[in-house]
């Protein structure tokens, strides 16, 4: 079972980010998103979800978070977003199960969505794939076993894109979106736009790249700035500070 959300933010670039963090939880299912209140609104008329990440502020639209809340009443459940911190407070006056300031990581993200799961009481395994050692995946009208702990990195290309292992690589019709929700969480991290990486590989780290050992060679991989703070976070426990 799958716990569905929509978004609201008149921010296009937030709701991107929330699509993208949704996108990486398998036991989330995002059934709309919206940067209009008005056709939030009218979408809701017809259609329930189980939570909306709703933006506090929308200055470009006379209904804000607030308005929007005291409109639905409490037919919803909402997690509320937004750079003011100033908000958190009458956020809870309307039951909000969590209030996220922005900006904020995919960490504080989860944390968010885990508390939604326990108030609402959905019950939902959170990885399907952390007890699982490998996958399978359609190379060639074959199925083609994929170990974990085999894969160096996975790259997006035209084609569709390619799982490198130390000894192989496989092309599968996949969108590296589709890998990224497929993928163990706690393994995998997404550090560009066309590479997923597992984070035990990552041998030399730079500001803009990483390398990775394959087939007794380094390989040099990009990080893109969108994708950068969420690395830094995955191996933030592994960093040595003086």
């Amino acid at each position: 079972m799958a716990m569905t959300c929509l978004i609201l933010d008149d921010e296009e670039i937030c709701v991107n980010q929330l699509r993208r963090y949704i996108e990486k939880v398998p036991t989330l299912s995002l059934k709309a998103f919206f940067t209009d209140p008005n056709e939030a609104l009218l979408y809701l008329e017809t259609d329930k979800v189980d939570v909306i990440f709703l933006d506090m502020e929308m200055p470009n639209y006379d209904i804000d978070g607030l308005d929007f809340v005291r409109i639905m009443g409490d037919r919803q459940h909402y997690i509320f977003t937004t750079a003011y911190p100033e908000y958190a407070l009458p956020s809870y006056e309307y039951n909000a199960i969590d209030f996220l300031h922005k900006p904020y990581s995919f960490e504080r993200f989860m944390k968010a969505v885990q508390r939604a799961k326990q108030l609402l009481g959905i019950s939902i395994r959170d990885d399907a794939s952390a007890t699982d050692s490998y996958m399978f995946i359609r190379v060639e009208g074959k199925l083609q076993r994929v170990d974990f702990d085999d894969i160096c990195w996975v790259e997006s290309e035209r084609n569709g894109i390619w799982f490198y292992t130390e000894t192989d690589r496989f092309n599968s019709p996949l969108t590296i979106s589709d890998a990224e929700t497929r993928l163990p969480k706690n393994q995998f991290v997404r550090i560009h736009k066309s590479y997923i990486i597992p984070v035990s590989k990552a041998e030399v780290i730079d500001k803009d790249t990483l390398c990775i050992r394959r087939q007794g060679k380094l390989h040099e991989i990009p990080i893109g700035d969108t994708y950068r703070k969420e690395f830094i976070n995955s191996i933030g426990t592994k960093i040595m500070k003086k």
